[in-house]
């Protein structure tokens, strides 16, 4: 299994005047790390004075879990002379998990950042009901029972060089019509196609991405209902929070069948390879991306970054607004803390993960407090097809552009299928 570490930046000064005050520090990790057995977890910092005399100072380590669980409070004194500089290096011991990392001197707050240990032995296990496959065939056959009328106009003030643009219009479950983006490669001839899935209310990226690809695979971007080209039409209200009391006409029950309805175009189209599909996009989409991979066994290869919707008991502890706007709409319609999870466990990441078959690439931000590194990996954990993982120390709610897009499109050139030459 192949993991992959790539750390943007590597030193940093934080200068922060303590109550000696002609001390700055240096981080040597200012974004953190993670690691993985037998390395222990080391910080490591340089307290450097710039006054006139000797000094001292103390810096504290104050390490929680991502829970908010006291783990460590570490302290280290040194006294400093004029011009002179000190290293400190904290040393400890975790457990599999993400750690919110603390350092002060005094009242002062000198840097603070997530770390990461183990993270592949991270378990938080599967909660699905045992009617899970039933529920999501029976899903499938109404989207099935809709004609899905596709249509394409082209959108030429979205062309490039290589590519063609056209919106594409189309219905799911519920008669849902749905509005999409199309990039087709000018140069006649059949090509692998990438589907891309759209972060919860983001506006269409349009052919943002494109330059690393353009013109080397057909570029569809599912919008799925009341999002993106979709949001003037929206009648679903808090996407998350519509139906959550009834499982069978539950907002995400259906936008996982918008993102299948998005494959099916996909095969429609003449200049398809008819083979090579591969599924990606970023939180929201990210999570579209692996429920996709899940549900449609057509789809070659997937590439999630910071997924959204993985593992509720705990994302619901983790980040206030899930969880507030979750348990506001439970209270709403009446519904036990119980009967909640029970029904958003049919829509959990980390519950369909147990279907996907196929190579999945993940990327993580260590930083990002809105889809926690916890969450990815709760999902990511119990896939048992090829897999492997990138983690972006010193980034938040996102990936760095273009290094995500080199990385994911070579990923799926790798998986890359033999096509007929019809």
């Amino acid at each position: 299994m192949k993991k992959i570490a790539l750390a943007i930046i590597t030193t940093m000064t934080v200068s922060a005047m303590s109550s000696a005050a002609d001390i700055d520090y240096k981080f040597a990790q200012p974004y953190g790390n993670w690691w993985v057995a037998p390395s222990q977890p080391t910080l490591d910092l340089t307290a450097i004075n710039k006054g006139a005399d000797k000094t001292n100072c103390t810096v504290t380590l104050t390490i929680n879990t991502d829970f908010g669980q006291p783990v460590y409070d570490l302290s280290q004194t040194a006294d400093i002379a004029a011009g002179d500089s000190c290293a400190m290096s904290f040393k400890f011991n975790l457990e599999p998990g993400f750690y919110k990392c603390v350092f002060t001197d005094g009242s002062t707050t000198l840097a603070q950042y997530n770390i990461g240990y183990e993270p592949e032995r991270i378990y938080s296990p599967a909660d699905y009901q045992p009617d899970i496959v039933e529920f999501w065939q029976r899903a499938r056959a109404d989207l099935d029972s809709i004609a899905p009328e596709f249509a394409m106009e082209r959108f030429p003030e979205q062309d490039t060089e290589k590519s063609q643009a056209y919106k594409v219009t189309m219905k799911s479950v519920g008669n849902e019509q749905l509005t999409a983006f199309l990039m087709l490669p000018k140069k006649k001839g059949k090509y692998p196609a990438i589907i891309n899935y759209m972060g919860y209310g983001a506006g269409p990226a349009y052919c943002d991405f494109l330059p690393s690809y353009d013109g080397e695979f057909i570029y569809f971007q599912q919008n799925i209902r009341g999002q993106g080209l979709n949001l003037a039409t929206n009648t679903h209200g808090e996407w998350m929070a519509e139906n959550i009391d009834d499982i069978e006409n539950y907002y995400y029950r259906n936008a996982f069948m918008d993102a299948v309805r998005g494959v099916d175009f996909v095969f429609t189209l003449p200049q398809f390879d008819g083979v090579n599909i591969f599924a990606e996009g970023g939180s929201q989409g990210g999570g579209l991306t692996l429920a996709a991979t899940a549900l449609d066994k057509r789809i070659v290869a997937a590439a999630p970054f910071i997924p959204f919707l993985n593992d509720f008991p705990d994302y619901f502890k983790l980040n206030d607004w899930i969880g507030g706007t979750y348990h506001r709409a439970a209270a709403e319609k009446g519904l036990t803390e119980a009967q909640l999870l029970r029904n958003v466990s049919y829509f959990d990441i980390k519950n369909l993960a147990m279907m996907i078959d196929v190579p999945v690439l993940m990327a993580v931000g260590l930083q990002d407090p809105t889809c926690p590194p916890h969450t990815n990996f709760a999902g990511y954990n119990l896939i048992k097809s090829p897999k492997q993982f990138i983690i972006y120390p010193n980034m938040g709610h996102a990936v760095p552009r273009p290094d995500w897009d080199h990385a994911h499109i070579n990923f799926f050139k790798s998986h890359m299928k033999p096509t007929s030459k019809k």
